[in-house]
């Protein structure tokens, strides 16, 4: 094998693949994420269609969570028992059923169907996907790793809002969900090519000297109370994450009157853009001043949440969203890497599936409670946006209580890893 090709980084060609497949697969999602809740108003009745427009949109995120929930668990645990490329090859397969399911849909219940199918799909790779890219990183560039990767999603997220709201304005509503079935299929052949093989774990110093890093794991050694902590963190973003949701849609829908084009273009612009513009950012700062301080710094995003709700225009909204995007995905890379520096090789997918499963519990809980906050508080938009801000500081104390592995030395070795 090729020197090069043994070094596990983010420039090596099994993980510009892996790249290119979490690419596809957001924009998939992110593409039919913009026709879901138009398409669930034709199917709503009675006489308040906002109402009821909400309510059916909040069980379908609700439902979309509880199966991210589901993949996950199962996900992280079948990808370390039987291989994580084989687990990200299958979630293609569930992805193209459930975006087909979309786009034949008769009534609501296939929608509440196929959006459980097609989230399942994405909390199933995800612990896979996770550990795969930390498994083709150094500790000492898993920061910049992350931000790299976290590119995949972020570029899919900037254009497929977007153009999926384009297309279903002009063309059909369905029709984003018809080109999400070809995606799937595409992304399924793609995962083909990412063989498994053993591969060293190592970075190449001069003349093929290859250097391990060694980290003081003294503080926080227990893995149980890694898990335990991260999982807090990661339920609590998850309800406010998912109680965010249907706040945003309604803002959108309801008080800017927003159009497919336009909403899409939200969440294009100061959702995708700004957020893919500070991930490398955030992984170089994370490796350079640490984890933790990244993670802490993100939390000043929080009373801008509270100020978006008081937008009158939507060039407002979107500089706002923008502003709370950028504050608060800068740390991305730092908080991903910081769990995997933490977690044995071995068991990367399991937590990795362990800390996104509490994260979609709280993601299947939240856009329920934010239907019901919206709803009851309106024509109050305030009081629901200052409720989301409050719960997207809540993990704060326990980010606090979790340190960061330090670099103490290196050593020579030629051991190689075997990875999947």
């Amino acid at each position: 094998m090729p020197l090069e090709e043994a070094v596990l980084n983010y420039k090596s060609r099994v993980f510009v693949v892996l790249w290119t497949l979490n690419f596809l697969l957001t924009f998939a999602v992110s593409m039919i994420s913009t026709p879901i809740p138009y398409l669930t108003r034709e199917f709503v009745a009675g006489e308040d269609v906002q109402s009821a427009t909400m309510a059916a949109y909040g069980v379908i995120l609700s439902l979309g969570y509880v199966a991210l929930t589901v993949g996950s668990l199962l996900g992280g645990f079948v990808a370390d028992a039987v291989g994580r490329k084989r687990v990200v090859f299958l979630s293609f397969i569930v992805l193209a059923v459930g975006c087909g399911l979309f786009a034949v849909a008769p009534s609501l219940y296939w929608l509440f169907l196929a959006a459980f199918i097609e989230m399942f799909s994405v909390g199933f790779s995800g612990p896979a996907i996770s550990a795969l890219v930390a498994d083709y990183s150094a500790q000492g560039s898993r920061g910049m790793a992350y931000g790299v990767f976290n590119l995949s999603w972020v570029t899919a997220q900037i254009p497929a809002p977007l153009l999926g709201g384009v297309i279903a304005q002009f063309l059909n509503l369905r029709t984003p969900f018809v080109i999400a079935v070809s995606i799937g299929i595409i992304g399924m052949l793609f995962s083909m090519t990412m063989k498994g093989r053993n591969v060293e774990k190592r970075q190449v110093a001069e003349k093929g000297t290859v250097v391990i890093e060694k980290l003081d794991l003294k503080q926080d050694r227990s893995l149980k109370r890694v898990v335990i902590l991260f999982g807090l963190t990661r339920l609590l973003n998850g309800l406010a994450n998912g109680f965010i949701s249907p706040l945003l849609n309604g803002f959108l829908m309801f008080r800017l009157k927003a159009d497919l084009t336009e909403f899409g273009l939200v969440f294009s612009i100061a959702a995708g853009v700004v957020t893919g513009l500070v991930q490398v950012p955030g992984g170089k700062l994370a490796d350079k001043f640490g984890r933790k301080p990244l993670v802490l710094f993100g939390f000043l995003a929080v009373p801008l949440i509270f100020i978006a709700s008081f937008s009158r225009s939507l060039l407002e909204f979107m500089l706002l969203i923008g502003a709370v995007c950028a504050v608060g995905n800068i740390s991305g890379p730092a908080v991903s890497a910081w769990l995997m520096d933490l977690v044995p090789e071995h068991k990367r997918a399991s937590v990795s599936g362990i800390t996104q499963t509490l994260n979609g519990a709280g993601l299947s809980v939240g856009p329920a409670f934010g239907s019901f906050v919206w709803n009851y508080t309106m024509p109050d938009v305030n009081t629901p946006f200052g409720v989301v801000a409050i719960m997207f500081a809540l993990p704060l104390p326990f980010y606090l209580m979790v340190a960061e592995p330090r670099r103490v030395s290196a050593q020579t070795t030629e051991a190689p890893l075997s990875v999947d």
